[in-house]
């Protein structure tokens, strides 16, 4: 992964440069600036998505489907995190209900509560009151809006 990680480093790097230096025709221009953008956009979910302490849905047909599929992925790393680690579950529970709460009115308040999504969040193990607590820390939300409408006609 490193390797492909570094040729997409430095493809945004030659592209970059070549747009700064006016190496690239004026017609092609704006199709490399967004080869760019989208290079750099999928260098950033693959690092991502391969992060450690992650817990992630697959992609999901709404916001429903995404919370219910990462209410599931938490409480199997919850019991695995409970067993190995010695997590304290209800704590931890609590601090779950808080997170998502958050997040649902989050998603509603962006208005993609409808769209199709993946929801990566980060965790780490934190001691709390002499306890080891699993406690979230970040979410990413991948949504995807229709790009365009293709259409076939059968006769």
């Amino acid at each position: 992964m490193e390797e492909l990680f570094n040729l997409m480093s430095k493809c945004v790097e030659t592209i970059e440069k070549g747009i700064k230096e006016k190496a690239f025709p004026e017609v092609a221009r704006i199709y490399i600036e967004r080869l760019g953008r989208s290079v750099r956009e999928t260098e950033g979910v693959l690092k991502l998505v391969l992060m450690e302490n992650t817990i992630q849905t697959p992609i999901s047909p709404s916001s429903r489907s995404a919370i219910y599929n990462l209410r599931r992925a938490y409480y199997a790393v919850l019991s695995r995190m409970e067993k190995e680690k010695g997590v304290d579950r209800t704590r931890s529970t609590e601090l779950w209900r808080a997170a998502v709460n958050k997040l649902i009115e989050y998603i509603n308040a962006e208005g993609i509560s409808e769209t199709p999504m993946k929801i990566v969040v980060t965790y780490d193990i934190e001691e709390e009151d002499g306890k080891k607590v699993l406690k979230l820390k970040k979410a990413a939300i991948l949504y995807f809006e229709l790009e365009g409408v293709k259409e076939l006609t059968f006769e």
